[in-house]
């Protein structure tokens, strides 16, 4: 299954936006999930052991820098919560493996 993820940064009055999550669906992608967003700036997927996470960084939220950018983790089809990092005015994530 194919999907897209567009990260929301700001919409004129708040960068507390909602991003959203598409699929692939008969030649055509289709809104499947809206996800709280704080300034979005970038998605990054991964994979470990078969299991797929999709994480968003969060650049500020109209009060701070220091926020917590988010990973989530595909639960039947849907993004759940499976983590949340500390970061200062996050622009990207970058999943890598070393020796493996």
């Amino acid at each position: 299954t194919h999907y897209l993820a567009v990260a929301n940064y700001f919409d004129n009055s708040t960068f507390n936006v909602q991003s959203t999550i598409y699929e692939l669906r008969e030649g055509r992608f289709e809104a499947v999930q809206n996800v709280d967003t704080h300034g979005a700036t970038d998605w990054e997927h991964f994979v470990v052991d078969e299991t797929h996470y999709l994480a968003v960084t969060s650049h500020n939220n109209d009060s701070t820098y220091n926020i917590q950018s988010t990973i989530y983790v595909q639960q039947g089809g849907l993004f759940e919560v499976f983590q949340q990092l500390d970061t200062h005015g996050a622009h990207d994530f970058e999943h890598f493996v070393i020796n493996n």
